[in-house]
């Protein structure tokens, strides 16, 4: 009997032993990393790309943009961080719960430029944060596609607006936005206009990442688009807005034929026989903004949403900073047509079938939004007024020559003085939207 419980007793210190070289093997690989500070909720902590190696109990590997060194005894875990320059900048202790790892610690905030003089701001000292290591979902084995009926829709851009779908990089969503008259049964979230499907939650992206949305298939799905007949006031001036006589009758309601890919507005005097061609598009589309920020679905930013860009289109990929795990991908408002700036306050306003493919960027991102189309390299600038949204854009699309084509600042101007084009998409939002875009056949040739 004493020899049963003896062996049992071995047996079970054993299988602890193992346990525990178990875990420690287990700290090999990837990680998703969370910081949360003293005044942090779960939308404004710090989620970062973990990378550990363990080797005799010696960590060592990269926890977002510090280097990582710490050790691992029994089911306790220290971990030291260090700054690009090997400065220290925090240590965090814990343990094993479960399939995680969590303890608490204190890091010295990262040094900020500011906006104004581009001056790195004072250091501060460490605080005190709780932390948090978890494995990264799973992919399938081979990409997924999916067909998505919307079961809500939502016209709030949020963090907190909970996922329809999950995805991985590298899956086919095919879904629709919403039109008014047959969804009127369906729920919608929050009460700004412009309602977007999703948001889709992409596995993988985290706060620094950059989201490729590739838009494979756009079709209207319904005969009509109705455009209204006046112009807003920012595109006109006060004196023609005052003396404007518009009729309020007229019938702004467009026949859609997607088979023939034309638009056709009911006669009028002066329009007798107005057809136009239909460049189908996604008047919405968006990440979650930073933080615990909210914005209606009529508005647009760094995240995106209602960019009101008419080469959104079928073929079109977007790049979105990502703010929040997961990137939390949204669209809508769908125009079967529209002109630059959205003059009137509307396109030809639609719903359409969509089809796109995600993937992620890790460890990069731009302040804006990007996209790319079989012409040309565009780059988003959004804000309170034209011009310094020409500024926006022009900056990050020149960021964006060097980062991936290695031009100094001269070559940049140059070239931009050459091929740069300006694209106004967006003046009756509350904020002004401007696309700087150069040529791909010119940027074929940089390098050469």
């Amino acid at each position: 009997m004493r020899l049963t419980q003896h062996c049992r007793a071995v047996f079970w210190m054993a299988a602890a032993a193992i346990a525990h070289v178990a875990h420690a093997a287990d700290l090999s690989g990837e990680w998703v990393g969370q910081i949360t500070g003293p005044f942090d909720s779960q939308y404004t902590a710090q989620y970062s790309h973990v990378t550990l190696k363990t080797t005799a109990g010696k960590i060592s590997g990269t926890w977002g943009a510090y280097a990582v060194t710490g050790s691992f005894t029994g089911d306790k875990l220290t971990l030291s961080l260090a700054d690009a320059s090997g400065t220290a900048a925090g240590t965090l202790t814990g343990s094993v719960s479960g399939e995680t790892f969590d303890g608490k610690g204190s890091v010295v905030p990262a040094r900020r430029a500011s906006a104004a003089t581009s001056t790195m701001a004072p250091a501060q000292p460490p605080q005190d944060v709780t932390w948090k290591l978890m494995r990264p979902a799973v992919p399938p084995a081979s990409p997924q596609s999916y067909n998505y009926e919307p079961k809500y829709f939502y016209g709030i851009y949020s963090a907190a607006e909970p996922p329809a779908l999950h995805i991985f990089p590298g899956d086919t969503v095919s879904t629709r936005t919403m039109d008014q008259a047959r969804d009127a049964a369906i729920p919608r979230h929050g009460n700004g206009g412009d309602v977007n499907v999703g948001p889709f939650y992409v596995e993988g992206a985290l706060p620094g990442d950059t989201l490729v949305v590739h838009i494979v298939k756009l079709r209207t799905n319904k005969p009509t688009g109705r455009q209204g007949s006046r112009f807003n006031a920012h595109a006109v001036t006060t004196a023609y807005a005052i003396a404007a006589q518009y009729d309020p009758n007229f019938n702004g309601n467009w026949n859609q034929d997607q088979e023939h890919n034309i638009a056709t507005l009911p006669a009028s005097p002066g329009l007798p026989h107005l057809t136009i061609p239909m460049k189908t598009m996604l008047g919405c589309i968006s990440v979650a903004p930073p933080g615990e920020e909210q914005y209606r679905g009529t508005d647009l930013g760094v995240f995106g949403g209602n960019l009101d860009y008419n080469d959104n289109v079928e073929g079109t990929t977007l790049y979105f900073p990502v703010f929040h795990p997961g990137a939390l991908l949204g669209m809508g408002d769908a125009h079967g047509a529209m002109g630059d700036g959205e003059v009137v306050g509307t396109g030809l306003e639609t719903s359409v079938d969509v089809t796109f493919t995600v993937d992620v960027i890790k460890g990069y991102a731009t302040p804006q939004v990007r996209a790319e189309t079989k012409d040309y390299l565009i780059s988003f600038g959004v804000s309170g007024s034209v011009p310094e949204s020409i500024q926006l854009a022009t900056t990050q699309l020149a960021d964006w020559m060097k980062h991936d084509y290695h031009l100094n600042d001269s070559e940049v101007a140059l070239f931009f003085g050459d091929v740069l084009k300006y694209d106004i998409t967006e003046l009756v939002d509350p904020h002004f939207d401007v696309v700087a875009k150069v040529p791909k056949s010119e940027v074929a040739l940089l390098n050469k």
